[in-house]
């Protein structure tokens, strides 16, 4: 498309006549759009795109990104001004801006897309910038302590395992970094003050895989400065305050502001000193020299600036006082407009540059009218091109048909004669042009079908942090050990024992006693989580009570695990339809999927497939989180089942729901002839009733509705697959009903809930599982700030939003008190239709609200914590938290997602009261919430207290109290025991415990306790010797060489394995061989000529002897170098698995 519009005659003048100030009348977005990228690749010059606010700059960078390379668009986003002025700030808004800038200093001409609020931010000179960005090459010297600072000074983070941008780790002589914009941290090596070695590692594994030459190394934070700099700076502030009387407040954040500049330290949120570190008034466009400037809608920047003056205003009053104001933190609108280069105005605003009307108008919205169409084009297609951009297939067949029926020519192949062209691509937009004699249209306009983009957001924070190990035990953890119950960690204890250093976990029982439990037992203590989060009563030593405790929760774990096997028999004994294998209508129907599936949605879609093609009646549960696409799932296995002529019910938890799905199914079966229907209260009983008729007469394909589908009057035809949306939501006698249906129809359910890895294994063949835990791809992450409430700040968010036509969710999570919210923020933003629901509203209220709330008949709704986990709601994008230091971190999580969930950039405020002291806890919760920007995160922010839910959810709730008794990881231990017949208690130990060797991981090599207990945890699982070389290599890749004594404790935890694997009964240690004594049931099973071959074979040399009806294993060491329980692990690895 570009190449055509680069022939046009009319659109090269007017590429022209930008090269002088012009201001362009009468266009379109998509217009404007071509116009930039044809100028950019034209003149090859930065462009820079200025629109009004985000939302705009958000739809120009989406288009932009699909014209031209993605690669040469840049994107420039920029936090509300209050939001510079109270010191917040999006991790993801700064790292964008600074890549931004990194790369304009390339000297590259780019295309950068940013608002009103970018163009006036103030910025350090690109200099400075230039000066602060290090680069780190091999070989080279670094004095590691000034390398430090440097990392500290520029807005890096220590942590002692890197796992996102903007964090270093030093241990020893290995630095791990994490630089903004890579992919993978880089793991640095010196040797002294060399730099030996440059290695990129992933996050996940902490392994290094490949080796770099060099590194930039560029500043985390938008404030970095040498001391000079920050000695003017400080006495720039210190006089430009002088004159100025402050109220306590204000005083109080200046004093704390020199002092975080003077430390050095929490400088993301004083962008705002940026003017007394550079006064020249720089900004992003100074850092590139050749450039041009669009000015996108002069008119509504103007509102802008005069709302922007109106909130700081109500910011001051709140604030009594405001000095912080006058701060020239960003530049007036009016100096900046004097930039411009192109001015597109369509309002038709006096404007001193030179005006060109470009006749560009947005073409009609035809929703699928095709003859509509034909009479528009009929006149106009001697003399135009029209062009036809259809990138879904059904669509393209659907146009070519309607021009083939109206005998109206076409090409497939666009050039410069006028007439109807037919394109398989996306134009991302439509316009009509009567000046260049183009009529351009997409699915949009022709169908309201909105294309998604193949490329859209690319987060320079792509690599959000992920939380690798849920069991990371931290002090004052309980933790539930498998003979001694329930106690206290307290830390992890070295002590010596025959001069041999050994690692305790150091665990508290009732009454203050202490154990002590050796690292190399412990797997047999596991984190303690309860259904409820309350503290457990800890369990006293030496009593009985641990032992009934876990005898009782062993007997109902009997029972259930009975029930699982009985069910799993009958199930493999049933026989249901077998459907048959997909069509060329189920290939259309997928195709129209507006989305690209992720990994595991395909798996899961694969795996129904498969079970629904097998005589056996399917019953899967399809687990993940809210909007990570279950539903396409049950949409594909529905329109299966209608192909091969069965019937589908739906069933879900609440008429919302209910209803939602019904627009959802009936929009994309419609135009297939499916007949889709809804049962629910929302329903006219006469609706309900030939609702009824029909679906026994079969002329019902799909029904979608709440429990009223469960009554006695609905009756199927030939019911085929039964959808369930949240089941554990069904009160009993439903679940009665449903398991009634699910004898032999295939059965497919939904759920939000994540369930723990454990149950998923125990489960194994007793349920078909699929985990859905891939986020949607290229949605941009909620932008989430943690903030003082203040009311400028509330009203600045509703405003904004309504602006862009979209809804807010305002979490007050008090019932009482509620529609005193309601009234301030009435009162507050009086253009805003406010609305409430909370929990302690009948049902059919808080649904009507609901219902209300999605249909936009309100624009903000004012709710408990009940929010709906399922009901999807696009145009909400502003969550506002009244209290948010009151609310846990999954609560947190789950709410957050209720937003997010179209194509806008959604924003989550954390709100906490002013006066108020947070406790430590509550301000780690929100800094947490507030790192975890990127989407599925919550899988593992929130997979411990969820998933403890998840079980009770799937095992049932009359197991919750006993997944309390024991907690979460016991239980589901016991579970596995029962399901597989395999006892987990602990083995029997050899005689090996008369070698002392050390099981000591020394703090001076691993400081951080829980790394340490993570060492001893992988040594505990090692089970081959190539295990042993794998552990070892990554620890030396991480912390340097290892020394003797971890490498033997790795060796003796092996053999050990090893030796209850054969069946060894002694172990005797001599100083000329080491004899292993089988037990006589293991020598009388064992293979003795494969012991025979492998003795032979062994380079150690290995007798074999029979003594009282014991097989011995004897080793010469006399003469060998390597330790004995190195050389016997490698003859048993070989003899067990070869």
């Amino acid at each position: 498309m570009i190449d055509f519009l680069k022939m046009k005659t009319q659109i090269s003048k007017i590429i022209k006549k930008t090269s002088k100030m012009v201001s362009f009348k009468s266009s379109t977005d998509t217009y404007n759009a071509y116009l930039a990228a044809l100028d950019y690749i034209e003149n090859q010059k930065t462009i820079f795109i200025i629109t009004p606010n985000l939302y705009e700059s958000q739809k120009y960078y989406d288009k932009m990104s699909q014209i031209i390379d993605a690669d040469n668009v840049l994107f420039y986003p920029s936090d509300q001004t209050l939001t510079n002025i109270m010191a917040l700030g999006s991790p993801e808004f700064k790292s964008e801006r600074l890549f931004t800038l990194k790369q304009l200093l390339s000297g590259k001409p780019f295309i950068v897309v940013t608002t009103l609020q970018g163009l006036c931010q103030r910025q350090l000179k690109p200099k400075d910038y230039i000066n602060s960005v290090k680069i780190l090459k091999r070989t080279d010297s670094y004095d590691l302590h000034d390398l430090v600072q440097y990392l500290v000074y520029s807005g890096y983070s220590r942590s002692y395992t890197v796992e996102k941008p903007g964090e270093f780790s030093l241990r020893g002589h290995i630095l791990d970094l994490y630089t903004l914009n890579n992919d993978q941290p880089y793991r640095l090596d010196f040797f002294d003050d060399v730099l030996d070695q440059i290695k990129i590692f992933d996050v996940e594994t902490q392994r290094s895989f490949a080796e770099v030459e060099s590194i930039d190394v560029a500043p985390m934070n938008e404030l970095f400065y040498t001391d000079q700099m920050k000695q003017e700076a400080i006495q720039r502030i210190q006089k430009f305050f002088s004159d100025k009387t402050l109220s306590e407040r204000e005083q109080e954040k200046l004093d704390q502001d020199i002092e975080s500049i003077e430390m050095r330290l929490k400088l993301d949120g004083l962008g705002i000193y940026i003017p007394f570190f550079n006064q020249d008034e720089t900004t992003v466009i100074d850092f590139c020299q050749d450039k041009k400037i669009y000015m996108i809608d002069v008119y509504k920047m103007m509102i802008n600036e005069q709302s922007i003056a109106s909130d700081l205003n109500t910011y001051a009053t709140t604030m009594n006082g405001s000095n912080f104001l006058s701060i020239p933190f960003r530049l007036p609108l009016e100096k900046q407009l004097k930039l411009t280069h192109v001015e597109i105005d369509n309002f038709g605003l006096n404007s001193p540059l030179d005006s060109i009307d470009l006749g560009v108008t947005q073409t009609n919205n035809y929703q699928g009218n095709l003859p509509l169409l034909e009479l528009d084009i009929k006149d106009i297609v001697k003399k135009y091109h029209v062009i036809f951009c259809v990138s879904t297939k059904h669509f393209y067949e659907e146009v070519e048909q309607f021009l083939s029926e109206k005998k109206l020519a076409y090409k497939t192949e666009i050039s410069e004669e006028n007439g109807i062209y037919l394109l398989n691509q996306s134009s991302y937009g439509s316009f009509l042009s009567r000046e260049d004699k183009i009529l351009l249209l997409d699915e949009m306009q022709l169908y309201s079908y909105k294309v998604r983009p193949a490329i859209r957001y690319r987060s320079v924070l792509n690599q959000a942090t992920k939380i690798r190990r849920i069991e990371d035990l931290t002090v004052g953890d309980f933790v539930v050990h498998y003979d001694y119950g329930i106690g206290q960690y307290v830390g992890l204890k070295t002590m010596v024992l025959s001069t041999e250093k050994r690692d305790y976990l150091h665990i508290i029982y009732a009454n203050e006693e202490a154990l002590y439990v050796p690292m190399d037992q412990i797997e047999m203590v596991l984190k303690y989580s309860s259904h409820d989060g309350m503290h457990p009563k800890l369990s006293k030593l030496g009593g009985k009570q641990w032992t009934k405790t876990k005898a009782s929760v062993r007997m109902r774990i009997k029972d259930l695990s009975d029930r699982l096997i009985a069910l799993y028999a009958q199930r493999q004994q049933s026989v249901g339809f077998s459907y048959e294998k997909d069509n060329e209508m189920q290939v259309a129907f997928e195709r129209d999927f507006q989305y690209e599936t992720t990994r595991d949605q395909q798996k899961a879609i694969i795996d129904t497939k498969f079970d629904m093609e097998n005589a056996r009646p399917m019953d899967r549960l399809i687990c993940g989180d809210v909007g990570f696409g279950k539903t396409e799932v049950a949409l594909r296995a529905a329109f299966k089942a209608v192909l091969n002529q069965k019937q589908v019910l739906y069933l879900v938890p609440t008429t919302v729901l209910a209803r939602q799905h019904y627009y959802t199914f009936k929009e994309r079966f419609e135009k297939y002839g499916a007949n889709v229907a809804l049962l629910s209260r929302f329903v006219t009983p006469k609706k309900q009733r030939e609702t009824l008729t029909q679906l026994e007469k079969g002329y019902v394909d799909v029904v979608i509705g709440t429990h009223r589908l469960l009554s006695g009057d609905v009756k199927f035809k030939d019911l085929g697959l039964l959808i369930i949306d949240e089941e554990q939501r069904f009160g009993v006698e439903h679940k009665e009903k449903i398991r009634e249906f699910k004898v032999n129809v295939d059965t497919l359910t939904l759920s939000a809930t994540p369930i723990p890895r454990t149950l998923q294994m125990s489960m194994m063949g007793l349920k078909d599982l699929s985990m859905i835990e891939t986020p949607p791809l290229n949605r941009y992450p909620v932008q989430t700030y943690v903030v003082e409430r203040q009311e400028a700040l509330i009203k600045e968010a509703i405003t904004r939003e309504l602006a862009r036509g979209g809804q807010i969710f305002y979490l007050f999570n008090k019932v009482q008190g509620i529609e005193g919210m309601v009234y301030k923020l009435q009162k507050l933003v009086p253009e805003a239709r406010v609305a409430y629901a909370h929990g302690k509203m009948n049902r059919d209220q808080l649904e009507n609200v609901l219902s209300d709330f999605i249909d936009h008949s309100y624009d903000v709704l004012v709710s408990t914590t009940i929010i709906e986990t399922g009901v999807d709601i696009p145009n909400t994008n502003t969550l506002i938290i009244h209290d948010a230091d009151k609310l846990g971190l999954s609560q947190l999580y789950q709410i957050r997602g209720r937003v997010g969930r179209s194509d806008r950039i959604a924003y989550a405020y954390l709100l906490y009261d002013t006066f108020r002291n947070i406790n430590d806890e509550a301000k780690k919760r929100l800094n947490a919430i507030q790192d975890f920007t990127a989407l599925g995160s919550g899988f593992k922010i929130a997979m411990r207290d969820l998933s403890i839910r998840g079980a009770g959810d799937i095992l049932g709730s009359e197991q919750s109290g006993f997944i309390d008794s024991v907690g979460l990881e016991l239980y589901m231990k016991l579970l596995e025991e029962a399901v597989t017949g395999i006892s987990l208690d602990k083995p029997k130990e050899t005689a090996i415990d008369e070698i002392y060797a050390p099981r000591h991981v020394d703090p001076e090599y691993v400081s951080q306790d829980s790394v340490r207990i993570e060492i001893h945890k992988r040594i505990s699982e090692l089970n081959r010797i190539k295990d042993v070389e794998d552990l070892k290599n990554e620890l030396t890749d991480r912390f340097g060489a290892i020394d003797a004594d971890l490498l033997l404790y790795m060796y003796e935890k092996l053999f050990k394995k090893f030796s209850s694997i054969l069946g060894v009964h002694k172990t005797v240690v001599e100083s000329n061989q080491v004899t292993l004594v089988l037990s006589i049931d293991a020598s009388s099973k064992v293979d003795g000529k494969k012991l025979f071959d492998k003795a032979n074979a062994s380079k150690t040399q290995v007798r074999l002897a029979y003594m009282k009806g014991h097989v011995q294993i004897i080793m010469v060491t006399k003469f060998e170098k390597q330790h004995w329980l190195y050389l016997f692990d490698l003859f048993l690895d070989d003899l067990i698995y070869n």
